[in-house]
């Protein structure tokens, strides 16, 4: 028996110390180098799909220019806004980053189309949890019926690292094809209080 043993314990002797490796979502060694967010803009208006699958990475975006962060460059410059991962939305500032400044401002049932100011007041940055994942800014509900998320009407306002102001709308947290945490959003700049 302890024959029989001996070739698959030196081959698992063989295999590689995982725990010195950086992997992405199965792909070990190298962040990832695809775009993980796709920008339309129409009137003013940026439709976005961001690619938040991965389980150990955030994706970051700067809503000023508009652009994705790498990793990287999001640690090194901390020019990001906002950051994805699966279902958890973070502002750059607050509990998730003390030395950002971005604030954000939870409006139930806004109008996206009809707002052109931001409003004077009101803004918060992240707490102990992400304002976009809070009971009182949540973005979604969650079925548990069914194990699905369903985007909640909430128009958001978010001062930007930059200090400018943009009204921001969660789409769908599906793609077309049913993918799971490939969320379509949309945001556009608005006039300062």
């Amino acid at each position: 028996m302890m024959n029989r043993l001996l070739p698959l314990l030196l081959l698992a002797g063989c295999a590689p110390d995982l725990r010195k490796t950086d992997c992405f979502d199965g792909v070990c060694g190298e962040l990832p180098t695809e775009p993980l967010f796709s920008f339309t803009v129409q009137a003013g208006v940026v439709d976005s799909l961001v690619d938040a699958t991965s389980k150990t990475l955030p994706t970051y975006i700067d809503l000023d220019e508009p652009k994705e962060l790498k990793f990287d460059e999001a640690d090194a410059t901390n020019a990001w806004d906002l950051s994805f991962q699966r279902d958890k939305i973070r502002a750059n500032g607050g509990g998730t980053n003390p030395s950002g400044t971005v604030e954000v401002l939870v409006l139930k049932d806004g109008d996206f189309d009809a707002m052109t100011q931001a409003p004077a007041s009101g803004y918060v940055k992240d707490g102990s949890e992400p304002v976009f994942n809070t009971v009182e800014g949540g973005w979604y509900y969650y079925d548990l019926g069914v194990h699905r998320l369903t985007t909640l009407p909430h128009l958001y306002v978010v001062k930007t690292s930059k200090g400018d102001y943009f009204k921001v709308r969660m789409g769908n947290y599906y793609d077309t094809n049913g993918t799971a945490a490939r969320i379509g959003f949309k945001f556009a700049k608005l006039t300062p209080p």
